[in-house]
């Protein structure tokens, strides 16, 4: 963390982040036809009325379809202030040192990288947040990176947290075995993030001496600013964190109460919350395919098929649809202000940056 509060920053091999070059490739092409192909065959499988989904989403509430879907963008807003905490404990944002941008700046930020995830498989959009966060402060990406992952730390054991209380309100019913085989799923994402965490601690040297020697000073910085996240501002961390994750299931109860069905608090919360365990999977962009087909499953256990299958989809156009739509108008014009401040750069004004 000494070079960056001292303003020089050791070199570090900084790859470059092409959504366009990766949208176009063969495997993100792979990876959309096996999430299409998940929706296709489960739609066509289990016989889907389509006719009457479609009714259904013509008589829902407006105005409870809206409220899910503001509370869902202000969960940005929330997202955005969190990772400051995390940027500012690594040492960002002190003078003399890159200039951070503002939380809603760094919520701009947050919703591009939810974009680059929904349109290209293997969570590149993790990778595209740090290098975004590069070119608008000049922060360092590797440990831009290490807060990052702290950030899926923290948020893998709250979820769990979450979902292992919302299994509790199920344990009862009919359908306990879904709720303990979604929990055991859980389980072993933790605890492979875990030993992710615990191996980066434990064998650090043996992991620096076997890499080339260009990233070796990259993957210190970004060792250090992972566990530099937590040493400060925790309780702020996991209360924001709390609070992002009801917003979560804010919008899924207004989504179903807007089609004017009534569901169980407990089945609420664990279809939400395991709704964004598949999205992170990194099969498929942004869970396509996977995230509807374990929606409508699980709400069966209190709906029928067409009305689980009716909240799965409005459900997704506010989390996946409306992302693809807005994330790619503002990722266009992001590159166009990058063209243009590419234009005022070689004319020698000083470009702008976000915050």
């Amino acid at each position: 963390m000494e070079g960056e509060q001292s303003g020089q920053q050791a070199p570090e091999a900084v790859p470059e982040v092409s959504l366009r070059r990766r949208f176009l490739n063969v495997r993100t092409l792979l990876s959309f036809a096996l999430g299409i192909a998940i929706i296709v065959f489960f739609l066509t499988r289990f016989d889907v009325d389509f006719g009457g989904i479609w009714e259904d989403v013509k008589r829902s509430n407006p105005w409870l379809y809206l409220a899910g879907f503001l509370i869902y963008y202000a969960s940005f807003v929330m997202r955005g202030w969190r990772w400051s905490f995390l940027l500012r404990n690594v040492g960002f944002g002190a003078k003399p040192g890159p200039r951070l941008p503002a939380p809603l700046g760094l919520s701009y930020i947050i919703y591009l990288s939810w974009f680059a995830n929904c349109v290209v498989p293997a969570r590149l959009g993790e990778a595209y947040r740090a290098y975004m966060l590069r070119e608008d402060s000049g922060a360092s990406f590797s440990r831009s990176i290490g807060t990052v992952l702290a950030e899926r730390v923290v948020d893998m054991v709250v979820l769990f947290l979450l979902l292992a209380v919302a299994a509790i309100g199920l344990v009862h019913s009919a359908h306990k075995g879904t709720a303990v085989a979604v929990l055991l799923a859980g389980l072993v994402m933790v605890v492979l993030i875990v030993l992710v965490v615990v191996a980066m601690v434990r064998f650090r040297g043996h992991i620096e001496r076997r890499l080339p020697h260009r990233f070796q000073a990259s993957y210190a910085h970004f060792h250090t600013s992972t566990f530099d996240s937590f040493r400060r501002r925790m309780p702020q961390i996991l209360f924001v964190s709390m609070v992002i994750w009801f917003m979560e299931v804010a919008r899924l109860y207004f989504v179903s109460q807007g089609l004017g069905y009534e569901l169980g608090l407990a089945l609420v919360l664990f279809v939400a919350l395991a709704n964004s365990l598949l999205s992170t999977l990194p099969l498929t962009p942004g869970g396509l395919g996977l995230v509807e087909a374990g929606m409508t499953g699980l709400l069966m256990m209190e709906l029928t098929r067409q009305e689980a299958v009716s909240v799965a989809l409005l459900d997704r156009s506010i989390s996946y649809v409306s992302i693809v739509i807005f994330g790619a108008a503002l990722f266009f014009l992001r590159q166009y202000r990058q063209v243009r401040r590419g234009v005022s750069v070689q004319a020698g004004a000083v470009p702008d940056s976000l915050g």
